[in-house]
């Protein structure tokens, strides 16, 4: 096959695949019966919509694998009802997993590590299963200089289309509770 013919049938497999009418819930994400549908999320200025980080966890509460964790799309826009989304291939980039793995189980839970592409800094999930057996997932990482506080979410302040002025990491003092915020200029 001669490099016109080869590109001419990448560019008619693109096509249909930008093109073709796909069924709205085939890219939600199946969750489990001891899955944790948020761990932590990403939000951003240009609208209410965010990425989850929700928890592949198995009946001891413990990461199923080396890659328990992936993210995935809430939309509160068009609410209700919030509806979920798989990332495209380009939302990789911005919302990513760069690196994770599991670290241990137990009987009640586990301990996971993970990095994002765009933020450098490990976030550690402990898993565990409470009383009632239903599990719980928290993320930890450095947050203003304080070690181990629980990460809760992050706010990326979109300077234009393709840039970020700002980043807000959010989360708790693991001593006070209090509330933290780290500003990371990009």
């Amino acid at each position: 096959m001669s490099y016109r013919h080869k590109l001419s049938a990448v560019a008619v497999v693109v096509a249909l695949a930008t093109l073709a009418p796909a069924d709205a819930r085939a890219d939600e994400p199946k969750f489990g019966p001891y899955d944790v549908q948020t761990v932590f999320f990403i939000s951003k200025s240009d609208d209410k919509n965010r990425v989850d980080y929700g928890m592949r966890l198995n009946e001891s509460c413990a990461p199923l694998s080396d890659d328990a964790v992936f993210p995935y799309w809430r939309e509160f826009e068009r609410a209700p009802p919030v509806r979920t989304h798989a990332l495209n291939m380009f939302e990789y980039v911005p919302y990513g997993i760069s690196d994770q793995r599991m670290l241990r189980r137990t009987q009640t839970g586990g301990e996971h590590t993970m990095r994002l592409k765009q933020l450098a800094r490990p976030i550690s999930i402990t898993t565990h299963k409470e009383a009632d057996g239903h599990c719980t997932a928290v993320a930890h990482t450095r947050i203003s200089g304080v070690d181990n506080a629980e990460l809760v979410s992050v706010y990326a302040k979109l300077a234009g289309a393709m840039s970020v002025e700002y980043i807000d990491v959010k989360g708790k003092d693991p001593q006070t509770g209090a509330e933290i915020v780290e500003r990371i200029r990009k």
